[in-house]
């Protein structure tokens, strides 16, 4: 069974004829992700896809925020930028909005606090995995810094490989070569 948090997970953009972006997505199976899709009032307006893979789902997922931020995709609704109008938003744009209550903004106030804490958890992410990375050229070992994070020994060093490993194997491959053209 695939583990999608860490098997290659894909980028995905779904676009009209006239190249609008519809709508951006991630998943580790395209094709069946697609098929789901053809249950949405929109997939009938799809007439490109395009397909960008990552090592990982959480690359994949940081990518995919960055481009429904970025790139407003017409269907996309998580991780919208306030303010920037969707179909959702025309429609209510369309009928007087309602005073806003006490609740209401709470409301806006937690969304917005929310969407600071996703900024700033994806900022934190990616720079512990460059210390991670700095960590291991510095001869620091995954167990080590799995104690000083939190985290697996296993994550540590899938995220941060050794830097030498790429060297050892090399040796080991010409003393293997060595080895087979002696016998």
């Amino acid at each position: 069974m695939v583990n999608i948090h860490t098997a290659r997970t894909a980028l995905y953009r779904l676009y009209d004829g006239g190249g609008v972006l519809l709508y951006v997505g991630i998943t580790n199976m395209p094709n069946v992700r697609f098929d789901a899709h053809t249950m949405k009032p929109w997939w009938s307006q799809v007439a490109h896809k395009d397909v960008t893979w990552f090592d990982n789902r959480q690359q994949a997922s940081q990518a995919e925020v960055l481009a429904i931020r970025n790139e407003h995709p017409v269907h996309n609704s998580m991780h919208a930028v306030p303010g920037v109008p969707d179909v959702v938003t025309l429609v209510a744009i369309e009928e007087p909005e309602p005073e806003a209550t006490e609740l209401d903004e709470r409301i806006r106030a937690a969304a917005q606090e929310r969407r600071r804490a996703e900024d700033a958890l994806v900022s934190a992410d990616a720079e512990l995995r460059a210390l991670l990375v700095e960590g291991r050229a510095a001869g620091k070992g995954p167990s080590h810094m799995a104690k000083l994070t939190g985290f697996t020994r296993e994550w540590v060093a899938k995220i941060a490989p050794d830097p030498k490993a790429s060297a050892r194997q090399g040796a080991i491959q010409r003393r293997l070569d060595k080895l087979s053209d002696e016998s």
